[in-house]
């Protein structure tokens, strides 16, 4: 496949935050991605802001125009070429990944087929997650509340549902975080939903113990069993973050101690390879959030869906770019959940 051109402008979310989108055209049409929002962290790839990833494009752009690239994995490859650093400090995490989206639009364009049927022959439709809550809606502790089916089914119905459910919803931002917990609890048994809840512990962690609204200072044991009387007193499902990025081994605790749970670690692993071989020798988890704004390239997020798979490991793509390529490759990778945020909901998805 021959780039006829490569551009890059300023561009906004379905939230108005400001991001960049990159364009290429060849000679079969023309496609576009946004590059994913993230915040940096110690061990997260670095992301640039807009006017820095136009300053690095200008840059690197002549490595693509007039030039023939076979597939995605050769693309990939060169962009790892181009910056060598470990979380792509030099030309950013978020337009490497803007760029390697969009060459991978332009792949299935160029053959006359969908994203997913480039990725794979075979195609697996994941499990909603709906963010019904979060700290923008209630003023509680959680940074992100989900409902999603108990069982799998049709997809579009699924996420169908669990729209018409968050919309019914009465939450305000005087709620304690008992009080959501039990406006949640009391729609999930007549729907057949579960509860999910992102902790977000490390935004609670002062670096000695866990501080919340209540007034309550939990160190890592507290908040242990903190998670566990929850658990027990609410149809939790899912939990995320539910220590801070560093504690490995209370993860473990909790996965160990509620198997039929799933355990997710977001921050735990920032989509980092070899914190994420930590975690699988540890144990620590049973699902992996897997970031599309903290992977870099498409082969890195493949690698590590089939890392976990290897493991039997239960993968979650966020959507959080607002693009309909997180379908794609939800459904392409073989994620077992997509987590859908809560400015947008695009069911235009894949035919099922």
């Amino acid at each position: 496949m021959r780039i006829e051109n490569i551009s890059i402008r300023k561009a906004l979310t379905m939230g108005f935050q400001e991001t960049t989108e990159v364009e290429i055209e060849t000679k079969k049409g023309i496609v576009h991605s946004l590059a994913p929002i993230n915040k940096n962290g110690i061990y997260k790839i670095k992301s640039h802001s807009p006017e820095e990833m136009e300053t690095e494009f200008l840059e690197i752009k002549r490595h693509f125009v007039n030039q023939t690239f076979d597939n995605i994995e050769e693309v990939d490859r060169f962009l790892h070429t181009l910056d060598i650093s470990v979380d792509f400090r030099e030309i950013g995490g978020n337009l490497a990944f803007a760029i390697s989206s969009a060459f991978v639009k332009s792949f299935a364009q160029w053959e006359g087929i969908k994203v997913f049927e480039y990725l794979t022959k075979k195609p697996q439709l994941p499990m909603p997650l709906l963010v019904v809550s979060d700290k923008r809606k209630t003023e509680t502790d959680f940074k992100e509340l989900m409902l999603y089916p108990v069982q799998k089914k049709l997809f579009s119905k699924s996420v169908m549902q669990l729209v018409d459910v968050r919309s019914n919803l009465e939450l305000n931002k005087s709620m304690t975080n008992e009080k959501v917990l039990k406006a949640l609890a009391s729609v999930t048994t007549k729907n057949s939903l579960h509860l999910g809840i992102n902790f977000g512990a490390g935004d609670l962690w002062n670096t000695r113990r866990y501080t919340y609204s209540t007034g309550e200072n939990l160190i890592p044991q507290e908040q242990l069993l903190l998670v566990q009387d929850i658990v027990k007193n609410y149809p939790v499902g899912y939990i995320e973050d539910p220590f801070h990025e560093d504690d490995f081994v209370s993860f473990a605790t909790l996965t160990h101690r509620l198997p039929t749970r799933l355990v997710v670690g977001n921050e735990l692993y920032s989509n980092n390879s070899e914190r994420f071989e930590r975690g699988v020798e540890l144990k620590s988890t049973s699902g992996i959030n897997i970031s599309p704004a903290r992977m870099g390239t498409i082969t890195d997020m493949t690698r590590l869906i089939e890392k976990a798979k290897k493991h039997k490991i239960a993968t979650i793509i966020q959507d959080e770019i607002n693009d309909k390529l997180i379908s794609d490759l939800a459904a392409g990778l073989g994620a077992d959940y997509m987590k859908l945020g809560m400015d947008n909901v695009s069911i235009n998805r894949i035919n099922e």
